[in-house]
């Protein structure tokens, strides 16, 4: 029966889908990190999360020491730390279900599949909706009038995607900047459901007017806005976008 579930899961390999999510662990300045999902427990992600620390000695002829800290973590289906539990010895890895691509895999619950992927970290992939946005994290330098940003998001993950509603909020970067100016929703081109494989736009305008003056010797201003959606579809980042502004007031002057 066991061969047979294997057989089953080695055949089917191509066609297991999710999204894969990063098992969420911070070691406190450890080095040696393993963080691995081992096996599923309802909808729960039990595995490995363990590291050490290196100190060097303090005297002459000394040796340095390392500290082994073994532990067992468990996560939800969307990478989120649950708990954290110390163990005398890492959690032995069971037998590798198979491998996809850069991910090997040690647990599976249905379509969910959880291990290591090759590139550092740990996974577990899960079906569920999802969006990626295409044009975040870039950067303007816009005159001192009102602006328009255009966020395009693609709907990536295995289901539709149902969109809520949108905020977005403006903030100050760096120290000349006094206020942030301000940042509005215009309009969106997202439907209540977003198919998967389609794309959709959320527009905000962005008025830098309300800053009242820069302490820049060159009257530049910086700025940020962050852009956020509700949404079923799990962790996604938010929309991010900075600027400098130019042509402002002195404070002062």
């Amino acid at each position: 029966m066991k061969l047979l579930l294997l057989s089953s899961l080695l055949l089917g390999a191509h066609v297991v889908y999710g999204y894969e999510y990063a098992l969420q662990f911070s070691a406190p300045g450890g080095s040696g990190l393993v963080v691995a999902g081992y096996q599923f427990s309802n909808n729960t992600v039990i595995g490995d999360c363990s590291y050490y620390i290196s100190a060097n000695g303090s005297g002459r002829g000394s040796h340095g020491t390392i500290t082994y800290y073994y532990n067992t973590c468990t996560w939800d289906q969307y990478g989120n730390l649950l708990s954290t539990t110390p163990v005398s010895s890492a959690p032995l890895a069971p037998p590798v279900l198979f491998v996809s691509g850069t991910e090997v895999v040690y647990g599976a619950s249905g379509t969910s599949t959880t291990g290591i992927d090759s590139r550092g970290f740990g996974f577990v992939n899960t079906p569920s909706p999802h969006y990626t946005w295409t044009n975040s994290g870039l950067y303007a330098v816009i005159p001192d009038s009102p602006y328009t940003v255009v966020a395009t998001l693609t709907s990536d993950g295995d289901f539709p995607l149902q969109y809520s509603s949108a905020s977005v909020v403006a903030s100050v970067s760096g120290a000349v900047t006094t206020t942030a100016g301000t940042a509005t929703v215009a309009s969106t081109t997202c439907s209540s459901s977003v198919p998967s494989g389609t794309s959709c736009t959320v527009t905000v305008t962005y008025k830098p007017t309300a800053i009242r003056c820069t302490t820049s010797p060159y009257g530049y201003a910086y700025t940020n806005i962050t852009l956020s959606l509700v949404t079923n579809g799990g962790l996604s980042s938010a929309f991010t976008e900075g600027f400098t502004i130019t042509g402002l007031k002195r404070c002062g002057d």
